[in-house]
């Protein structure tokens, strides 16, 4: 395992020295199960706020620059316990000393959104910390008690971390000299049932994780578009949807028309598709009717008996070819709702599939891939070339950290000093791989030659020493509690009952092995034969 990590100084002298040798480390965030004050889990990455720190689980949006935060309320379930697992936690002013408000009359903090603004709730701004080697003093956001009222946001449940063109997170770490670029990559990880079906993720600001993808010269790369019917401004094209039945055949779901999607890295899904042709085509060849629709933490995701649910795996295929393959074990999955103690519970009578059909009202919405897409892809942002790439992931514990430098940056750095520190990578804008080419990602390795280090240099580093052990000292005793404990928690099971489920009242509608629990064996899967329509129960026997 190859890490690249180093403490980081957010101070504005040390900016300078960064910047003028081009040496930047990003911040790596996992991506897992966190553990809120109310002894709850909820899947994110984990950040805390304010003096002391109170502990969060967020999601990264593009919708916004800015970022957001809930207040206590009882507004999204009948508990505020249920509500505080579903929001990530809750945000108390009263109870961080170094909190301030910055809502009236309009906010004060040059790093705030001006154009977000809240129809409810407060803009205030305290300490951030990401980890603990990085926060940030006075970070500007929004605080609000029932929903995420700005533009474009509308329909976020949970603490909102804005990764937007424009983001207020990426600026502030660039201007402190933590990032070269306003980056960033991610890979959910895997949030299956079994435990080999586990694996934490990871939000990586300023570059990305090459340890999580497969090869970095087979890739997507699309730019930014006008948001319209995508409020994300990212869209891919889909060539194909291939059902991979266990008998290895792989009908197309599309057949000959491609499809446009959004890319929504919070959405709780593969990808959301028009019932009419799509969803009723992939129900008549695989045999199985959905009950209904998960109202649990896989909001409105289709629904279906443990025992009728699709066992084969499913593939997009993108425009230039890049197929990304989703495994069973990702795709269905039981069905996980919160109770009045804001405790997990999990239902496996039922699984929830994965995708989400675009109907009635809906049926209209521009089809998106979500977060359970990049259980199997990786996405990096590249917000100052307004350009997006995926690849296929390379599910691993594995991290090799790569820090990207915007070009412009770059220029302005010194042409004596341009490498990264040893057992670190640091890539150009410009160098990264175009979409579908065999270019190689150029890399700079290696430290300063002996004839560039001086006495003035080795005493430099030394006092940068003393204050960093200083400032490291200081900011592990500030570590997030949110660290403390984030292994996947034993959910529990609600009860046997298809027709019964633990009820989540969730008012904010986000516009290869079989799942199955230990011990229950599911029936032989219907193979596709052409479009023929199945009967449920009805399956082939061998050697018929």
């Amino acid at each position: 395992m190859k890490v690249t990590a180093a403490i980081i100084f957010t101070h504005t002298s040390f900016f300078l020295v960064t910047a003028q040798n081009c040496t930047f480390d990003p911040v790596s965030i996992p991506f897992k199960w966190i553990t809120l004050p109310n002894k709850g889990f909820i899947r994110g990455g984990a950040l805390s706020v304010g003096t002391p720190p109170q502990n969060f689980s967020f999601l990264p949006i593009v919708e916004t620059n800015n970022t957001f935060l809930f207040l206590e309320s009882d507004y999204c379930q009948p508990t505020k316990a249920g509500c505080m697992t579903l929001r990530g936690g809750f945000f108390t002013p009263d109870d961080s000393k170094t909190y301030q408000n910055d809502t009236a009359p309009t906010p004060t903090n040059s790093n705030w959104d001006p154009k977000e603004t809240l129809k409810s709730g407060e803009v205030g701004a305290d300490l951030f910390m990401l980890n603990e080697n990085n926060s940030l003093p006075d970070f500007p956001f929004g605080i609000t008690q029932s929903e995420i009222t700005v533009p474009l946001a509308n329909g976020n449940a949970q603490t909102a971390l804005g990764l937007g063109r424009n983001s207020t997170i990426l600026s502030m770490l660039e201007q402190a000299g933590t990032i070269g670029s306003k980056s960033w990559g991610y890979w959910w990880g895997l949030d299956g049932a079994t435990e080999r079906a586990k694996m934490d993720g990871n939000l990586v600001l300023g570059g990305y994780d090459r340890a999580k993808i497969k090869n970095l010269d087979n890739n997507y790369t699309g730019n930014f578009m006008e948001r319209g019917l995508c409020p994300q401004g990212m869209a891919i094209t889909i060539n194909e949807v291939r059902l991979n039945f266990p008998n290895g055949s792989e009908p197309n779901l599309l057949q000959s028309a491609p499809l446009q999607t959004c890319v929504c890295p919070q959405c709780p899904n593969v990808m959301s598709m028009r019932y009419d042709p799509y969803y009723a085509r992939f129900e008549e060849w695989t045999g199985f009717q959905s009950i209904g629709r998960s109202v649990g933490i896989n909001f409105f995701d289709m629904m279906y008996r443990a025992d009728e649910v699709y066992q084969g795996d499913l593939t997009l295929v993108l425009g230039n070819g890049l197929s990304i393959r989703i495994p069973n074990h990702q795709l269905a999955i039981p069905d996980r709702t919160i109770d009045e103690e804001g405790q997990l519970k999990s239902n496996s009578s039922v699984r929830d599939l994965m995708l989400y059909s675009l109907q009635d009202v809906n049926k209209d919405d521009m089809p998106r891939v979500g977060r359970v897409f990049f259980t199997s892809a990786y996405l990096w942002v590249n917000n100052d070339e307004q350009t997006f790439t995926i690849w296929e992931a390379n599910p691993t514990e594995d991290t090799d950290i790569v820090a990207v430098t915007d070009t412009k940056l770059r220029e302005q750095c010194s042409t004596s000093a341009t490498t990264s520190r040893p057992g670190s990578t640091s890539v150009t804008n410009s160098a990264l791989p175009a979409a579908n080419t065999s270019n190689g990602v150029h890399q700079h390795r290696g430290g300063l030659s002996g004839g560039a280090i001086g006495g003035i240099v080795v005493g430099a580093l030394v006092l940068l020493g003393v204050i960093g052990f200083a400032l490291f000292w200081f900011r592990r005793k500030a570590k997030p509690k949110a660290d403390a404990d984030t292994t996947p928690p034993d959910i529990d099971d609600a009860g046997g009952d298809s027709n019964k489920h633990v009820y989540t009242l969730m008012v904010e509608a986000v516009g290869s092995d079989a799942p199955e629990a230990p011990g229950h064996e599911l029936p032989p899967q219907e193979l596709w034969g052409g479009g023929r329509q199945y009967t449920p129960h009805v399956h082939e026997l061998s050697g018929s």
